[in-house]
């Protein structure tokens, strides 16, 4: 069961943790009957259908894609580039092989080697849903083909649909070697400027939503305080959602996701549909 707080109650919760409010509580799958809308929440969705070891060679190519462009931004050494270091934390906690992360942080150094392109799609999908994709490519015409393509598939296209989110930045860590508990880390988390955090003790992690400006601060902060930083990226949050019911519109919403998911170019996907059940 996964915690959220708001800094709207993280006042009250610095003296009286209990009494906390629990404002919005999303989950990997599937909570009060609802799945998909929040921050990315698909990128754990998708560990729980087919093969997993075909998922997990996806998931390690699209790490080595940001393994890749996160090297060749700020340097290949992860003590000076933290966004780095934060990618090879998740890949290690993935499990990802040896010899995967370092042929990635090789391709990052050959100069021979085309540059990774950050590119971002807005699009519209079945039952009006509202999507922005995310992609690192070396060829832009292809990787806008493929997305096209799944669109295609279950009636969506290519159209603004930015102004129906908000752009934040996010931090996902452990405690690392702090040894602090949930508490501790919000009350940390809550100086180093949060907005909103989030626990998923499951899998002992920590999401801590701030403003985009402040994201740099805000990682380097939690650094500081000996936490395992896993994510440091910008999210989307929508400003608003959409309710699928209709279960064939709830089913073209899946294959869109599961299909977009599985484009090799792909790295990120954030909605606003919140799909009944």
């Amino acid at each position: 069961m996964l915690r959220h707080f708001s800094t709207l109650g993280l006042t009250q919760a610095r003296s009286s943790f209990n009494k906390t409010q629990t404002l919005w509580k999303p989950t990997s799958i599937c909570l009060q009957q609802q799945r998909y809308a929040g921050h990315n929440k698909w990128s754990k969705v998708k560990h729980t259908k087919g093969a997993k070891d075909a998922k997990k060679s996806i998931m390690y190519s699209k790490m080595s894609l940001e393994i890749v462009s996160a090297a060749r931004a700020g340097g290949i050494d992860p003590s000076v580039n933290n966004k780095l270091q934060a990618i090879l934390n998740r890949a290690k906690a993935a499990s990802m092989p040896k010899d995967n992360i370092e042929n990635a942080l090789k391709k990052a150094s050959d100069k021979n080697k085309d540059d990774l392109e950050s590119v971002q799609y807005e699009c519209v999908g079945p039952g009006g849903i509202a999507l922005i994709v995310e992609a690192l490519t070396d060829k832009k015409s292809r990787t806008v083909k493929e997305v096209k393509e799944v669109l295609n598939r279950v009636g969506g296209s290519v159209s603004s649909v930015g102004y129906l989110f908000d752009k934040k930045g996010k931090v996902v860590f452990s405690p690392g070697e702090s040894g602090h508990s949930f508490e501790q880390i919000m009350d940390n988390a809550i100086d180093c400027g949060a907005e909103d955090i989030e626990e998923d003790p499951e899998e002992n992690l920590v999401e801590v939503i701030c403003e985009f400006s402040d994201l740099n601060n805000v990682s380097k902060a939690l650094m500081d305080h000996k936490y395992e930083v896993q994510e440091i990226e910008a999210t989307y949050i929508p400003l608003s959602t959409v309710d699928v019911e209709d279960k064939d519109t709830a089913e073209l919403v899946e294959k869109c996701l599961e299909d977009m998911d599985n484009l090799d170019d792909v790295v990120k996907i954030h909605c606003n549909a919140v799909v009944n059940q």
